[in-house]
């Protein structure tokens, strides 16, 4: 299986395109699998996986930014960055949250929950990395 080998993003960026086909595969088994036990969000979760790999993929993350307009949309995400060991807890209490949380991975820049959030955070974002003095990209994960 290919995603018991991905822990990161640098992880995901050294995959062939047909090994980031299989992936996709891989994830919306897991994702069915995780959120028939535990509930949570399945169908806007297995609409942005292609996606969220090629962010992953294409992106340097965690210096850049990813901003969930849909933060439910975000168990692909969550997975690649590291925490798809942590899926039995989902949305149970000491558990990860189906939303991205800072406060979980440095993987999350913000704090979102359903939607509409999305623009003025990533304008919030950018120029705050430049007074910071660090470079990066901002990307929308659902715009």
């Amino acid at each position: 299986m290919i995603l018991e080998s991905i822990h990161g993003a640098e992880d995901v960026k050294r995959l062939s395109l047909s090994e980031q086909k299989a992936l996709a595969k891989e994830l919306r088994r897991f994702i069915l699998e995780k959120t028939s036990m535990h509930g949570g969000h399945l169908a806007s979760n297995l609409g942005v996986v292609e996606l969220t790999i090629a962010l992953f993929h294409s992106l340097n993350l965690p210096q850049d930014k990813l901003v969930w307009d849909v933060g439910h949309q975000c168990y692909t995400h969550k997975i690649l960055s590291g925490r798809k060991d942590d899926f039995d807890g989902l949305r149970q209490l000491g558990g990860i949250s189906g939303f991205p949380k800072r406060e979980e991975s440095p993987y999350d820049c913000f704090n979102t929950g359903h939607s509409s959030t999305s623009i003025s955070a990533a304008f919030g974002h950018s120029p705050g990395q430049g007074y910071s003095g660090r470079k990066g990209n901002g990307g929308g994960g659902d715009w």
